[in-house]
């Protein structure tokens, strides 16, 4: 992956497999003995345990003292409601800029180990506005999820990030999975990283 300029802060490890991120135990009532010591992501169900670990509120990652072995769940999903249907994710990433220009485009790359049916959308420092600082469009027929596998189809996305509408201090992404209609939409992080602009 191309580097743009000094790493601000990166999550993961680039070698386009969401291996390295947290992989809950099994469902007692589904688990596979065959996979309890390597492989845990063959485990059925797994993608479950997002619902039940994030009942209401969805994951937030926090730089420079999350742990993603810990702190990232291996697979972005949807929600599963008491209804029986489903609603689509909003992950945050919390960061602090202890230098900020504001002329200068910083760049967020984004490394996907997999996508099903999904649409992933950045916002940042607004959850609520109307357009994304970046959309990837529906992508993906891999099945990874339901398939209890770690990778698909990688795919990476170089996100502009002006400068202007970032914060000198505290700063958050936000990213949106746009799907409802089924546990198995949803994607997988190979690797992402902040870059900081190399010419100011």
């Amino acid at each position: 992956m191309q580097s743009n300029g000094p790493t601000i802060w990166e999550i993961g490890i680039a070698d386009r497999t969401a291996a390295e991120f947290y992989i809950p135990d099994p469902n007692p009532n589904y688990i596979n003995k065959l996979y309890l010591d390597f492989d845990k992501f063959r485990q059925y169900g797994l993608w479950e345990r997002y619902t039940e670990l994030y009942p209401n509120q969805d994951l937030v990652f926090v730089v420079g003292t999350g742990d993603y072995s810990k702190d990232w769940f291996f697979a972005q999903v949807t929600r599963k409601k008491d209804n029986n249907t489903y609603e689509g994710t909003t992950w945050q990433i919390k960061f602090c800029l202890e230098e900020l220009k504001e002329a200068a485009i910083y760049k967020l790359h984004l490394a996907l180990a997999t996508a099903n049916n999904a649409e992933l959308e950045v916002r940042v420092n607004n959850p609520n506005g109307t357009l994304p600082l970046f959309t990837t469009g529906m992508i993906g027929k891999d099945n990874t999820i339901a398939r209890h596998a770690i990778h698909g189809v990688y795919r990476l996305f170089t996100v502009n990030v002006p400068g202007a509408q970032l914060l000198l201090g505290n700063n958050t992404f936000f990213l949106t999975l746009k799907a409802n209609t089924s546990s198995f939409q949803g994607l997988m992080y190979d690797y992402i990283r902040f870059d900081c602009p190399d010419i100011y």
